[in-house]
């Protein structure tokens, strides 16, 4: 039987702001409407492969609040953090908060000149095994993409096929933090570098209708980012990913952003009110999306080889 309307998401990076994707998988579920196509980046590359593995918004929630209390999400430390003294800083939040403070105090930069990346290959495999069995991506029950940006060619690269775990976690290797994956010839690392809410590659997969879904951070203010030749050179490689993104997302026909401008990218402390912020912005769009269903639906009925018309 022909589905006159495939629902395509599209689900961005954004660091521990893509928790909110999990509220917005939970109001469509909850309002009726069905994903037939998903893909993810980053963040969103994580939480579309779970939601692809086990389609159920409250199975999906209850497996990430179990993995942010989990030893694996919590020990994920990479031993250079214990050469200096962080007495100071909060312990709730883990790992990425932890990279934040660390940043800022400049030992980053001093250990990205002498090593690949500060947290193994190993250390960030056990995160990602807690969450995902090791299956082929060609084995969701719901269609999936992951993106990932190949260092070599320069050029996107969209999983469909293979291990999920790889895929998701080259898509998740955040340049100078986490060390590229290796994958038939290509050296991987985050898909948010060349497509931060991958619109495209779910309409590619036959999505009639895409939603796609923003949680990265906007272009915020900050005095301090212009003190330095350092902070220039961030906030003007951010400049271009937002105008990148934004140009990109031109594509979907619905586009939902969660206020989840109160959460730093590395603070996975909040992840109710990142389901709050998801659910309420999808309901805020449930209109629009239902009333764009119907339009494609008709519009593919009117079109079917199989339709006549009375009196043709």
């Amino acid at each position: 039987m022909i589905k006159l309307c495939k629902v395509g998401l599209a689900l961005g990076g954004g660091g521990a702001r893509g928790l909110a994707h999990i509220g917005v998988l939970r109001a469509l579920e909850e309002a009726g409407i069905v994903i037939d196509r998903i893909a993810g980046t980053s963040m969103g590359a994580l939480v579309a492969a779970v939601y692809a593995l086990y389609p159920k918004g409250d199975l999906v929630t209850k497996k990430f609040r179990l993995y942010l209390q989990s030893r694996e999400f919590q020990r994920t430390n990479p031993e250079f953090l214990h050469l200096h003294d962080f007495k100071d800083l909060p312990k709730l939040e883990g790992i990425f908060l932890r990279f934040t403070n660390y940043i800022k105090k400049g030992f980053f930069y001093t250990q990205s000149l002498t090593r690949r990346a500060p947290i193994s290959e190993e250390n960030f495999a056990q995160n990602i095994n807690f969450l995902l069995d090791d299956v082929d991506i060609q084995k969701t029950q719901i269609p999936l993409a992951i993106i990932a940006l190949d260092l070599k060619s320069a050029a996107e690269v969209v999983l469909k096929k293979g291990s999920l775990r790889l895929a998701v976690s080259a898509s998740c290797a955040i340049p100078g933090i986490l060390p590229p994956i290796k994958w038939e010839g290509q050296e991987l690392v985050d898909g948010g570098w060349i497509n931060r809410v991958p619109v495209r590659p779910v309409r590619e997969m036959g999505a009639d209708l895409v939603v796609a879904v923003e949680v990265a951070e906007g272009l915020e203010e900050d005095p301090e980012d212009l003190n330095s030749g350092l902070g220039i050179f961030l906030k003007a490689n951010e400049i271009s990913r937002h105008a990148l993104s934004r140009w990109q997302m031109k594509e979907a026909d619905v586009v939902i952003t969660p206020d989840v401008t109160g959460i730093h990218w590395s603070d996975f402390g909040h992840l109710d009110l990142c389901l709050r912020a998801g659910e309420e912005a999808t309901q805020e769009k449930l209109e629009t999306i239902k009333r764009l269903i119907r339009r494609k639906k008709l519009k593919k009925f009117f079109f079917l080889p199989s339709f006549r018309f009375p009196f043709s």
